[in-house]
């Protein structure tokens, strides 16, 4: 089943216009420009900055200044930074310092300026010879030797710097503003170590990276709070350091592509447990036992190609390998319709021959098609006995599927659907079939059936990124895109550490 998402890249952030085919960034417009990452601690500013500096130092010379963290862990984490180092040393020695214009501010930091000289009461000439700011005169050098070029310098962070100095963060960020990118026309990231606004004014863009709890897990969120001269087209960004880099997550294209869906690649069981036709939700929970019980329950704003990629997945992995299928699908969906959306993911002669759709007799209209399942629609008590199942899927593989959407079958047999139930569960467990219900938010079901579900999944929408996790098994939040895969259906869960 092929779907389309186009998942925004780090550089997307810094994007004049956010095109997924490529975005341009504020630090290649031309000119000197500058920006804040700030957050708390642990909220993945330093990541942030190096990915930068990883992603722009083919086009311009870049220069990373760390006050906090030791080189050892950064080159950990960053491989490449052992080599910009290396040069960066090698530069320092081989060239000789040349003094260009436009450091008025760093005189002014040291406290010299023209003429700065005057009597003494003993008439003495008196020279005032200013504070020592090595680092900071080492790295307007190198600025200084790549011009006209334009360079990137990342400082980690501006607070640090300023401290080490004595000065305060305001006045320190000012003067490089006005030397670094007004004067010498490069782009400075500034590091700043609190979400407090109080610098937002003196540069051209700001970026808040926060932390937040949501459900007992934790949550990564990025605001773009400015990007002067940007049109800003998604200001929140769901993000995760997973692998040991900022990812995110825009407004996904939730409708799926299906000019040419290629055929199924099924998942075959591992070690007996039989997939769920997603990859990464098989690694997330560990498959479906045989005999198991899963409730998945859908949140406001779910969209329904979400919930239906599950279904489809679902169906189309277990009529790949022969196997049978009951399904009454969400949404109260028809079973042609139905039909519709698996096939030619699968033959039509493989989900005929392996899936059922439930329908009640008086809305047949004398439908003879061998996939639909005629229940009165009385009582699910009398309508899914398990033998009737059984014998309606003769001749498929074992493990049978069970797989409901809770609000069809609320409107079909009433709000007591959960103890209607409760036989075919048993006789579920008893032989070793596997149910799947999913229970979009309007449904009043779900209570009992959780309490005997082994499995309990969750699917929430966070502004545009929809979000999944485990009450049983728990689970960290995962965020859930379309994605082509090798095998089973078109979707990834990259979980938010």
């Amino acid at each position: 089943m092929k779907l389309l998402y186009y998942p925004p890249r780090i550089d997307d952030e810094f994007g004049a216009e956010q095109d997924p085919q490529g975005s341009a960034q504020v630090f290649e417009v031309p000119g000197g420009h500058s920006l804040i990452v700030r957050g708390e601690a642990g909220t993945g500013k330093t990541t942030m900055a190096l990915q930068t500096i990883e992603e722009l130092r083919s086009v311009e010379k870049c220069f990373y200044h760390s006050t906090r963290v030791s080189d050892r862990s950064l080159m950990a984490q960053f491989s490449w930074l052992e080599e910009l180092m290396r040069t960066e040393r090698s530069d320092s020695r081989s060239l000789a310092e040349k003094r260009a214009p436009g450091r008025h501010g760093l005189s002014d930091l040291k406290g010299i300026a023209d003429g700065m000289s005057s009597l003494s009461r003993g008439g003495k000439l008196a020279i005032t010879v200013g504070r020592e700011l090595g680092e900071l005169e080492e790295l307007y050098r190198k600025i200084e030797r790549e011009l006209p070029s334009r360079s990137l310098v990342a400082i980690d962070s501006i607070n640090a710097m300023a401290d080490m100095y004595g000065l305060t963060t305001a006045h320190l960020l000012s003067t490089l503003q006005r030397d670094i990118v007004e004067g010498y026309g490069s782009n400075v990231l500034f590091v700043v170590e609190r979400s407090s606004p109080e610098l937002d004014y003196l540069v051209d863009g700001v970026i808040d990276l926060g932390r937040s709890e949501f459900n007992r897990r934790r949550l990564r969120e990025m605001e773009i709070l400015k990007l002067r001269g940007c049109e800003i087209l998604q200001p929140r960004y769901i993000f995760t350091l997973s692998g040991g880099r900022i990812q995110t997550f825009g407004y996904p294209r939730w409708e799926s592509v299906e000019d040419t869906p290629a055929p199924w690649k099924a998942i075959p069981d591992s070690s007996g447990i039989t997939s769920t036709g997603l990859l990464d939700l098989d690694a997330m929970i560990g498959g479906l036992d045989k005999g198991s019980v899963t409730l998945i329950q859908l949140g406001a704003g779910v969209p329904g190609s979400v919930s239906g990629l599950v279904e489809a997945s679902l169906v189309s992995n277990f009529a790949a390998l022969g196997r049978g299928v009951v399904w009454v699908p969400t949404r109260k969906a028809s079973a042609e319709s139905a039909r519709a959306r698996v096939t030619p993911s699968i033959t039509g002669e493989r989900f005929d021959l392996c899936v059922r759709i439930p329908e009640k007799v008086q809305q047949l209209n004398h439908s003879d098609a061998p996939y639909v399942l005629p229940v009165e629609g009385d009582s699910a008590l009398l309508d899914f006995k398990w033998q009737n199942l059984e014998y309606s899927l003769y001749g498929t593989e074992r493990p049978l599927l069970v797989l409901m959407g809770l609000d069809t079958m609320q409107s079909m047999y009433g709000d007591d659907i959960d103890e209607q139930l409760m036989d075919l569960l048993a006789m579920v467990r008893r032989n070793q079939g596997i149910f799947v219900a999913l229970a979009p938010i309007s449904t009043t079901t779900g209570g009992r059936l959780g309490d005997i579900a082994t499995t309990r999944l969750r699917m929430d929408r966070m502004g545009g990124t929809v979000l999944m996790y485990g009450e049983e098994p728990f689970t960290e939040c995962f965020t859930w895109h379309f994605e082509p895969r090798e095998a089973g259906g078109g979707a990834s869960l990259t979980p938010i550490v």
